[in-house]
């Protein structure tokens, strides 16, 4: 198949990058996947075909070289990489899912988590079983992050009550909510900028 003559100068640097990977059939599966990245990331994670393999791979070691710029020094000296390691890791994902940044004392990431899965609108999140991972991981602070499907990052009154239930909860084990960040599709939202917590 030929390149689309209908493409965007953007979208169409997006099949080039993608040819290694699936060759002529690179503008198919672009097309296929409604011309997004993000759904064919996603569909590349869940794959076990070997061309979608190597790009799952090619994305799992851009997000670690995010992760080892946040292990190295604090978080908050590089705020970009953290929504850009959350972008990485919720792309694409048709439902809610609740991640976690474990952090030390001196707000360097010690380990990620996503540890609930939910549907298109709502994720379960159980207190308790936060708390026995953040005293797991000896973590000193905590990034919550989840996504919003829907494509908006507006918070919801569920999600500022779990932020409140939780900074108030992890308090007691000497672990501060740093920041809570929504993240939908290309956007995401922060907590502590938006002085929610």
């Amino acid at each position: 198949m030929t390149a689309s003559t209908d493409l965007t100068v953007r979208q169409q640097r997006i099949v080039d990058a993608l040819r290694p990977f699936f060759g002529a059939e690179a503008d198919a599966l672009y097309e296929a996947h409604d011309r997004s990245l993000m759904k064919l990331t996603y569909f590349a994670r869940q794959s076990g075909l070997p061309n979608f393999h190597r790009l799952a791979t090619g994305l799992a070691l851009a997000q670690e070289l995010l992760a080892e710029e946040l292990t190295q020094r604090s978080v908050f000296h590089s705020p970009q990489a953290v929504t850009d390691f959350l972008k990485l890791h919720f792309a694409g994902q048709p439902h809610e899912s609740f991640a976690l940044m474990y952090l030390d004392a001196q707000n360097g990431l010690i380990a990620f988590e996503e540890l609930f899965r939910g549907t298109l609108t709502q994720t379960s999140v159980y207190p308790r079983e936060v708390m026995r991972r953040c005293l797991h991981h000896e973590a000193s602070g905590l990034l919550i992050s989840h996504n919003h499907p829907s494509g908006s990052v507006e918070p919801s009154p569920a999600d500022e009550l779990l932020t409140k239930t939780l900074a108030k909860a992890l308090a007691m084990i000497d672990v501060r909510v740093l920041d809570h960040i929504i993240v939908a599709g290309g956007r995401s939202l922060s907590f502590a900028q938006r002085g929610l917590l």
